[in-house]
């Protein structure tokens, strides 16, 4: 976004953040861990203004959805005053809690690919590698997500902050989304300050990581079987005998509900049977476990 209409969304929008401070802290929390480098002075303004910008581009489609359908006064003056504060809300709403999101982005990539990066831990850390050259060696795989980032984080703490490997490791581990990762991390500041053995550490933490994630794979590939004789019974069985049956209902004739049985039939296979489908994916999504 420029930068001069971030400082007019500032300018205009920023008593609401400096009023609201309490109610906001939530939404300061979910911006740092979500990565995003914004203050919350200035994404509360950004979001407002967005908000604002959505409420008036309605009032546009209105007036030409108006137009062009010639729709009654009565009917216009109706829309405009219920659709310009509904979507105005909704983009404010979507915009302020957009950071929760991310950060459960983030979350989900740092769990996911924990396991394996910890066995690359181990292996580097078993060479007898200091813990920042372990640390750096991580942020140059890509291949690992968010944590390559949070690497990265501790690396840009020592050499451009000046901190040390342990006070930049504990305030990566505060602001970071995942658990995990931040028992991880306090684990590894903790071995480094009281001289404990890294090595067999991470060694131990890379064990059980692996050891947990197989154990959610083959719980997750059960779910999935017991998804599939679902799917095949309800969306696949069940569809072609109603089909079926509304096929003979068809040729004997009749109507259903008021309506005919050809046209029950068509919205049933080209919208009820797909928006059931796409439901269905979106439920397996959303259930997947972050393996």
């Amino acid at each position: 976004m420029p930068q001069r209409l971030v400082s007019l969304a500032t300018g205009v929008f920023g008593w609401i953040p400096e009023k609201f401070g309490k109610e906001l802290q939530p939404v300061k929390l979910g911006l740092e861990k979500s990565g995003m480098k914004y203050l919350l002075k200035t994404w509360v303004s950004i979001s407002a203004a967005a908000g604002i910008g959505a409420a008036l581009f309605s009032i546009l489609i209105i007036g030409a959805v108006s137009i062009t359908l010639g729709m009654e006064p009565a009917n216009i003056v109706m829309l405009s005053l219920l659709l310009p504060p509904l979507f105005g809300t909704l983009t404010f709403t979507g915009m302020v809690f957009y950071p929760y999101q991310k950060a459960i982005s983030r979350k989900r990539s740092i769990d996911t690919n924990l396991p394996f990066a910890l066995n690359h831990m181990a292996a580097i850390a078993a060479s007898g590698v200091p813990t920042y050259v372990m640390f750096n060696l991580l942020a140059t795989f890509k291949e690992y997500g968010e944590i390559s980032a949070e690497a990265k984080k501790i690396i840009r703490n020592v050499d451009t902050f000046g901190l040390s490997i342990t006070v930049s490791i504990q305030q990566v581990g505060e602001r970071t989304p995942s658990k995990n990762f931040k028992q991880l991390l306090e684990g590894i500041r903790s071995s480094i300050e009281t001289g404990g053995d890294l090595k067999k550490y991470l060694s131990d933490q890379a064990k059980n990581a692996l050891f947990d994630y197989r154990i959610k794979r083959e719980k997750y590939m059960e779910l999935l079987a017991t998804y599939a004789d679902f799917y095949t019974a309800m969306l696949i069985a069940a569809p072609l005998f109603l089909v079926s049956i509304l096929t003979v209902m068809n040729m004997i004739g009749g109507a259903l509900g008021g309506a005919s049985i050809e046209s029950v039939m068509v919205l049933g296979i080209f919208v009820a049977l797909p928006l059931v489908n796409i439901a269905f994916l979106l439920f397996v999504h959303i259930t997947q476990p972050e393996v």
